[in-house]
């Protein structure tokens, strides 16, 4: 016990002036990009930003909505029906044509991930623009737009449901439907172990991207809370996705690690 104690104590040590650099470091980074935004003195820059962002919300919002579900079908389709060729001469057996295919479709799965999400942003853009500027949008393109979103978001899930059947005939014992609420649970339920594995190594990866980009985040909006009126809402909304994120793999930390526990 006495051994393990040791080197536990060795281990900190190695890594405790590490810790100590950076956060040093990282103070003297704050204190100079803090002097040097005070000693540019932004007093009309805050006025710039309300005209980028009017410009944005009223003229450009309406237009990216209508334009991003061309944009995404324009990259993906290709890809996909490439994808799908080569799924209907794949003799099961050649491994690595198999995985070419495979990755085609995680290709257009993620496109069409991040698409979801700018449709979503663009949207809560659109709003605060119609809110600001009512006149300047128009009640057309306003409710235009709204139809757009909500057809974008119906092609991507039957295109997502299209890559998830492509996946079923490589792998006939996945199971799940996009359409199902409980999509999810049933296609890792009908994984193996190894691809358990690789989910939770993904998992982890993502968990660890999101934890520093919180991190980032929220010293932007910090030290941008200084200089502009945008007051603590948007680091409150980076705290709020931070714990949950936090809290969440915590929870499933403590559940998975009782003796006999399962997903």
């Amino acid at each position: 016990m006495k051994s393990n104690d040791d080197s536990i104590k060795q281990e900190n040590r190695r890594a405790l002036p590490k810790f100590i650099f950076i956060g040093a470091g990282g103070l003297i980074l704050g204190a100079i990009i803090g002097g040097i935004l005070v000693w540019l003195d932004f007093e009309h820059f805050g006025d710039v930003l309300t005209t980028a962002e009017l410009f944005f919300t009223v003229k450009a919002s309406p237009w990216l909505l209508f334009a991003l579900p061309i944009v995404e079908l324009a990259a993906c389709l290709p890809i996909y029906f490439g994808a799908k060729k080569q799924l209907s001469s794949w003799d099961g057996e050649d491994e690595e044509a198999g995985s070419i295919i495979e990755t085609k479709i995680s290709v257009c799965m993620w496109a069409t991930g991040i698409a979801t999400i700018l449709d979503f942003f663009l949207l809560a853009a659109l709003f605060s623009g119609f809110l600001e500027n009512a006149k300047a949008i128009g009640q057309v393109k306003f409710f235009g737009s709204l139809v757009v979103f909500m057809v974008t978001l119906y092609l991507n899930a039957v295109f997502q449901q299209k890559l998830v059947d492509a996946t079923k005939r490589m792998n006939p014992e996945k199971q799940g439907s996009v359409y199902d609420t409980k999509f999810q649970k049933k296609w890792f339920e009908s994984c193996d172990e190894a691809e358990r594995i690789m989910i939770g190594q993904c998992a982890v990866k993502a968990y660890q991207a999101m934890s520093m980009t919180c991190l980032v985040l929220w010293a932007v909006f910090g030290l941008t809370g200084i200089f502009f009126t945008g007051g603590f809402v948007p680091a409150m909304a980076v705290c709020i996705i931070w714990g949950v994120g936090q809290s969440v793999y915590s929870y499933w930390a403590i559940q998975l690690s009782k003796p006999g526990r399962k997903v």
